[in-house]
């Protein structure tokens, strides 16, 4: 079966509820910094019943005036969604326009910006790599569930809530007991002869250990892998 094919047929048959526009229609305004995203997302949008375009900008302050109008029920954020310049446009239309819906269609997928969005008052965020069914379902559900998070970011907010709550990220269980004593050392600024020294071992173990807890932690380079490892509780702030 053609995947495509599927997809299109999965966000076709999503059935929105009604809207402000013509013959009960969600009027949709589209925010992004990128002119091919912009006409690319209405395009696909286009094709649906449910769906009018009601407004296109590329600028934050038309932006904001757009999300005022009476008759918008929902907003499609794309690069606008970060920085403080974008969160500023969405905290002010959720502040004045409480029932509008904000959705982030965003290149952004780490923690700090998808908790800066739904702090600010968005209810939907979706990856820019997601298919057209997933952006869909995503309009679909902050209408009817008021909020949504693509699949392929969620973990995000799950390692938030984690950290929040003092649980460990779950790639630190991973770690054996030697690959935990390595990340603290390098984290407490000591270099590979010195922690091959104070271990007992040989720089090409340490370098070995080393490279197991970049990989599993997924991050690279021994500046992320200090600030990961205060982060998560493996070395104090005062070492």
């Amino acid at each position: 079966m053609n995947p495509c094919a599927t997809q299109s047929t999965r966000a076709s048959s999503i059935r929105f509820p009604p809207g402000s526009g013509p013959d009960g229609r969600l009027n949709v305004i589209l925010a992004d910094e990128q002119a091919v995203v912009r006409e690319g997302v209405a395009a696909l949008l286009a094709r649906h019943a449910g769906i009018a375009i009601v407004g296109s900008t590329s600028d934050g302050d038309e932006c904001a005036r757009l999300g005022m109008r009476d008759d918008a029920d929902l907003i499609i954020f794309g690069s606008l969604s970060a920085g403080s310049r974008g969160i500023d446009v969405v905290r002010r239309m959720a502040a004045y326009r409480p029932r509008l819906r904000m959705l982030c269609l965003s290149s952004h997928d780490d923690a700090p910006s998808v908790r800066a969005a739904f702090d600010a008052g968005v209810h939907g965020y979706v990856a820019k790599r997601c298919s057209f069914a997933v952006l869909a379902e995503a309009i679909e559900h902050v209408f009817r569930c008021g909020c949504y998070v693509s699949p392929d970011i969620a973990h995000v907010l799950v390692d938030g809530f984690r950290s929040r709550c003092g649980m460990p990220d779950a790639r630190v269980t991973r770690l054996s007991a030697r690959e935990r004593e390595v990340a603290r050392l390098y984290a407490e600024g000591l270099g590979t002869r010195e922690i091959a020294a104070k271990l007992h071992l040989s720089m090409k173990t340490v370098g070995t250990h080393r490279d197991h807890v970049m990989e599993k932690l997924g991050v690279r380079g021994i500046a992320k892998l200090t600030r990961y490892a205060i982060r998560e509780g493996l070395v104090a702030l005062d070492a």
